[in-house]
């Protein structure tokens, strides 16, 4: 029987592997050790800007904490088996297991009303990131401009600039993530890790 889904466990597996203790953790995700700990028991699901955070300090993709990587060449995930995550108004579904080499990491995201990515925590990281809007509309702020993507409507970006995406209005709002980040090369992981999140994935 296939073990339920458990972002608190693969997080204090992955710390224990690491051999990090929940504070050190928390200082290199610049977070509170009790966070750590309220997210390890699941007593808290961590907002997406923690997720990315967390990925940051321990070296991974966003994705390790969906889904563990798969030997396959190819994917094919059937609708309603995609494993996801509800915190704040926000719902994450994970859209497949991390291929060998793969850069291209897909996310459903759904929005309530007036929520968002994480406060007005601001989000960088190498590669690109792709938008597309299913329903309803949502705000990306890109280094301190506002763009307004509306149901249909594409948005594609260097994700080194600062950015977050938030729903301000009074509908529930949809739209495909795409983060697209390059392999061949750990400089973009070493520049941005020690202060800002990331979701590289450099580890073996």
């Amino acid at each position: 029987m296939e073990e339920p889904f458990s972002i608190g466990e693969r997080l204090r597996q992955l710390r224990n592997e690491r051999n990090i203790s929940q504070r050190d953790l928390a200082r290199m995700a610049n977070l509170s050790p009790n966070s750590i700990s309220l997210i390890e028991r699941e007593e808290t699901s961590p907002s997406v800007a923690t997720l990315q955070s967390l990925a940051t300090a321990l070296s991974v993709r966003m994705s390790y904490f969906f889904e563990e990587e798969s030997p396959s060449s190819v994917l094919h995930i059937k609708s309603g088996s995609r494993p996801k995550i509800e915190s704040g108004g926000v719902v994450i579904e994970g859209m497949g297991k991390t291929l060998p080499f793969q850069e291209l990491e897909p996310f459903s995201i759904t929005l309530e009303p007036k929520a968002g990515s994480g406060g007005e925590r601001q989000v960088v990281h190498s590669g690109h990131e792709f938008v597309y809007c299913l329903q309803g509309k949502i705000e990306y702020v890109i280094d301190g401009k506002v763009h307004l993507i509306e149901t249909g409507d594409i948005l594609i970006f260097e994700a080194t600039l600062p950015h977050l995406w938030r729903n301000p209005f009074e509908a529930e709002a949809k739209f495909l993530l795409v983060l697209q980040t390059p392999n061949s090369s750990r400089e973009p992981v070493q520049r941005h890790f020690s202060s800002h999140p990331s979701v590289n994935h450099i580890g073996g």
